[in-house]
Formats: C-alpha cells, structure tokens, sequence
C-alpha cells in the first residue's frame, strides 16, 4: 500500500471524483443555455432538440446499473478513468457536428462516458471515507454537482457569445485529459469483490429499451397526437420491456442487473431512490424552461441570463455541505423532506412569473429553488450509500444515478407534453426550437405556469416518499474495503 504525505488519500479521492460529479452538470446546463443556438445553427426540428439533451441523459439513465455492476467486477478506478476517456472523446465529436443527427449520436457517445463516471465516483468517495464522515463527504461531492450547475449557465453564454457553440464542448476536453493523469497518478484501486459475478445483458436490454420507448413516445405525443398509432405502440413495448426487466431480475436474484430485494427488503433504500427520481423529474426541467422565459419574454441575452441562473445552483453550493454535514448527526429523513417541500414552494412561487416580473424576483425565487435542493441532495445520497453492503456500493451508486438521470430524462419530456396540452404543440416547438417570432407571450406564461405547478406537485409528492424512509439510519453492516 501507498503510504501517502501531505493531503490524506481520502482527500485526494474526494478532489478526483469531484471533478467528475461537476463535468456531467456542467455539460448539461452549458448545452441548455446554449440550446436557441444550436437549434438556429443546425436548424434543427423540434424532436431533434428535445433529444440533445435527452439522447445524453437516456443513454447515462439506460446503462448506468450494468456499469455499476461492471465497477464491482473491474474495479472502480479503471472505470473511472475509462469513462473520462469515452467523455473526451464524445465531447471533441460533439463539436465537429455538422448535422442535428450527428450531434445526438455523438451526445450518445457523451453519455456512455458519463456514465462510467457517475457511477463510479460516488462509490470512490463512499469507499475512502468511514461511515461516521461519509455524509460530510458526500455533502462535499454534491457541492461538486451544483458548481458544475454553477458555472454551466455563465460559461455557456460568454463561451457561445465569444466563439460559438463549438466551444462548449472542447471546454470538456481539456478538463478530462488533466483528470485522467490525476486518476492514473493518484488513485488506488479498491478491493475487486465480486470477480466471478457475469453480466445480466438481458435484463441491460429491456431496461434499456423500456426506458428509450417511453420516452420516445411522449416526445412524439407532442407532435403525432397522444392516441396516434407510433405512440399507442412506443408505450406498449416500453410496458412489456419493463415487466421483462422485472421478471427477468426476479429469476436472477443477486446475480441481475440490479437485486431487487434492495428495492423490497431495505426501506431506506427505496424511498431515498424514489425520492431521488421524484426530486429530478421536478426540478430538471424548470432551468430549461425559465432559461427561454428571461431569454424570449423578458428580452434578456444569454450571458446575462446564465449569471441570472447562477442563483439557484450557488445556494445549493452553499446548502449542500452543510445538510451532508448535519444528516451524519441526525439523519436523512427531516433534512430531505424539508429540502423538498421548499423546493415545491419555489417551484409554485416561479409558476407566477409574468411578463412584468422584475429580474430581482425571479432571483429570490430561483434562490429558495436552489435551498430546497442543497437540503434534499447531500443527506439522500449519504443515506442510499449507507444503507447497504460494501458488494453493493457500485450498484446503489449506479440505482442513485439512474433515478436523477431518468428523472432529468422524464423532466424536459414532461415539461413539453403539459405546455403542449395547456397551449399548442407550435408554441411547445417553438420553444425547443429557440424561435421567437411565432411565440405569443401571454401563451408561453400560461403553458409555464401550468408546468410549473405540475413540478411542485410532484415534489410534494416527492416530500411525502421521503417521510416512508423512517426516522433513524444504521450504518452500513460492512466497512467499506479500500486502501486509505
């Protein structure tokens, strides 16, 4: 073993697996800010925009469990690494688009890095830390997520505004180059647990396909009408794929894709995955929606609107770490749900907007949004680490990663689908499209509005899965096996 000076290794984890938890949210909100300008450049049709983003996050969301199985097996630190490699890659194709077609495959590519990423860096955190210290870390990690939120609007802007859309992604390529020499320099690999487990490519599929169909299908709801055939038939597969995926991880048992029995024995486990996805599907696509409302309605250009979007995530900034911190001492369950009944208040609060709203308001309110999620986020992941066993840290941090990318998935889908049955499938186009000509105002405040307030539903929702969790966490039965 090492014998490391200076900065202990678990700190060292911590700053290598946190550049990774920023890239993701970086690379997200970068491209949603910068959306109107692709779409012009690229000209773009209204399904192709909603699936840059979404062909990123459908194929994170589709393979992050086999990836999490596949870090128990390989190790964590070869993941890792690989998956910044995959992202480098993905990221310099994405900036060589020359076609909407082109630039979704390449977002695929993206995705598939991102993965790898995702999934293994929580677990490399949970792994270096003792379970007395983990929520503090986590905390510290989630603090990762939101700068990257942070510096993805503003960056975004001056990036787009100073040398076109190309740049946001080169801006990945550098970054990850530095982090695999970092990773290869530093890191040492945890214990390999399970070596002789094999992969569960069947179950991989259906999750993948039901998850690909139903989403596909309420994107085409949109334009094709929600009884059309290609609709009625996209959700039917989606239902059999995922009750394939059910039964096929039934018969497996622990050597599936994903046990099932962490979803029907362990609670905690449960309702803070539940929760997690409840937690997205809320909150996702809102940015994306009030990024167009200071753009389109109150006339604002983007670099001003990134720096206006920087409230939200420099709160969560501030918040996460501190409710990390805290739910060490007194656990998950009153921190999350408290995080998401305000996150439903400044969801609520942000559906009132209007065409006269001062900048000042929309401020405050994007400011309690981002409280409600610094206090949800850092205490759920620390509580689905803990509560299980050190085989299984790949696979819940891979479960976590799946619920908030399949709820950001299902966020920008639902968002769209309630704007379009409160207005009209143009004006939900033309929003994609970053198309102001054709927009009445008065239209789009009416569709936000209604979608807003279908988010603060779903995260009162989300607050009442978050009580089933029950009042006090155990440590985790194992102790974490990893060279400190």
């Amino acid at each position: 073993m090492k014998k490391e000076t200076g900065l202990s290794y678990k700190w060292i984890v911590l700053i290598v697996a946190s550049v990774g938890s920023l890239m993701g949210p970086l690379d997200s909100t970068i491209v949603s800010v910068s959306m109107p300008s692709i779409s012009d450049a690229l000209q773009m049709d209204y399904a192709q925009t909603l699936w840059v983003p979404t062909a990123y996050l459908v194929t994170i969301a589709s393979i992050l469990l086999i990836i999490g199985r596949v870090s128990d097996i390989f190790g964590k630190k070869k993941i890792y690494i690989s998956g910044f490699a995959i992202f480098a890659v993905g990221s310099l194709l994405c900036s060589l688009a020359q076609s909407g077609e082109q630039l979704i495959s390449f977002r695929v590519i993206q995705g598939i890095g991102a993965s790898f990423i995702m999934t293994s860096g929580t677990a490399l955190v949970s792994a270096a830390f003792p379970p007395g210290e983990q929520g503090r870390a986590l905390g510290l990690n989630v603090m990762a997520v939101y700068l990257g939120l942070a510096i993805g609007p503003p960056l975004g802007g001056i990036l787009t505004q100073s040398f076109g859309w190309h740049s946001i992604f080169l801006v990945n390529v550098p970054i990850a180059i530095i982090t695999i020499a970092l990773a290869v320099w530093k890191l040492n690999e945890c214990e390999i647990l399970d070596k002789k487990v094999s992969f569960d490519i069947s179950g991989a599929i259906a999750f993948a396909v039901g998850l690909i169909t139903i989403l596909l299908g309420l994107t085409l709801g949109n334009t094709d009408g929600w009884l059309s055939a290609n609709v009625l038939i996209l959700v039917i597969i989606s239902i059999v794929s995922f009750v394939m995926f059910i039964r096929i991880e039934q018969k497996k048992g622990e050597n599936g894709l994903f046990d099932l029995r962490l979803f029907t024995k362990n609670r905690l486990f449960a309702a803070a995955n539940f929760s997690a996805f409840l937690n997205y599907t809320a909150y996702y696509g809102s940015t994306f929606v009030i990024s167009f409302y200071l753009q389109r309605v109150l006339g604002i250009d983007i670099g001003t609107t990134g720096l206006i979007l920087l409230a939200m995530p420099l709160i969560m900034c501030i918040i996460s770490p501190i409710s990390g911190s805290l739910s060490d001492k007194v656990g998950s369950r009153t921190l999350a749900t408290l995080g998401m009944i305000i996150m439903a208040v400044g969801l609520f609060l942000i559906s009132t907007l209007d065409m006269n709203t001062s900048i000042a308001i929309v401020v405050i309110y994007l400011v309690i949004l981002g409280i409600g999620m610094g206090m949800f986020s850092s205490p759920n992941t620390s509580a689905v680490m803990k509560s299980v066993r050190k085989d299984k840290t790949g696979v819940a941090s891979g479960m976590l990663s799946t619920m908030r990318t399949v709820g950001q998935s299902l966020s920008l889908v639902l968002m769209g689908s309630v704007m379009a049955i409160v207005t009209s499938s143009a004006l939900v186009s033309s929003v994609f499209m970053g198309g102001s000509s054709s927009v009445d105002n008065a239209e789009f405040i009416t569709g936000m509005s209604a979608a807003l307030k279908v988010s603060a539903l779903i995260a009162l929702i989300g607050a009442a899965s978050s009580t089933l969790r029950g009042k006090v966490e155990t440590e985790t039965e194992y102790e974490m096996s990893c060279p400190k």
